[in-house]
């Protein structure tokens, strides 16, 4: 296959991967719109029709898992009484899926350090990986809002990094 296949596959792919919590964000935005007309919730069945929303997409398994687990945490959130903005919650929805993804498939990966590697405690390394998170979830965020309102993935680029300056071995740092 052609790195041009590759590429279109993946932007179908990640088209139709993004449907779900499209269809997610706009049930849920359904059911609060109608919450407010004096209606009650039935959180059961909502949660049954965000399982069969995920399981009638045709998307990998643990994919389908990420995906509904970040669904059934927004319902979970609002079961609880937490306000959202109806206009944003398909992207609430995106978000969710996204830092999930990044948590199982970044976070979850790495290894844990025993005592005496390289001189790192895990209150160190925990705090590393806390500074690398709120990066991470400030781009997600950024990423979430693209994907809302572009309705895909296909025109979702990285940020430039910004440019490091040299370290001067001559300065006086004091």
């Amino acid at each position: 296959m052609s790195y041009a296949n590759n590429c279109k596959l993946l932007k179908l792919q990640g088209f139709r991967l993004f449907l779900v919590p499209f269809g997610m964000g706009e049930l849920l935005t359904q059911v609060i719109k109608d919450s407010s007309n004096n209606q009650s919730i039935d959180f059961a069945d909502l949660s049954k029709k965000l399982d069969r929303l995920a399981q009638q997409a045709n998307i990998p398994n643990r994919t389908k898992s990420l995906v509904l687990d970040a669904g059934k945490s927004f319902l979970n959130d609002l079961r609880y009484g937490q306000l959202f903005n109806t206009s944003k919650i398909s992207e609430a929805v995106i978000e969710g899926y996204m830092q999930k993804v990044y948590v199982s498939e970044f976070e979850g990966r790495i290894p844990l350090i025993p005592n005496d590697h390289a001189k790192v405690d895990n209150l160190t390394f925990t705090e590393r990986i806390e500074v690398l998170r709120k990066d991470i979830f400030a781009q997600i965020s950024t990423w979430a809002k693209k994907a809302s309102v572009d309705e895909g993935v296909a025109k979702l680029r990285r940020n430039r990094r910004s440019q490091v300056k040299e370290i001067d071995l001559d300065e006086d740092l004091l």
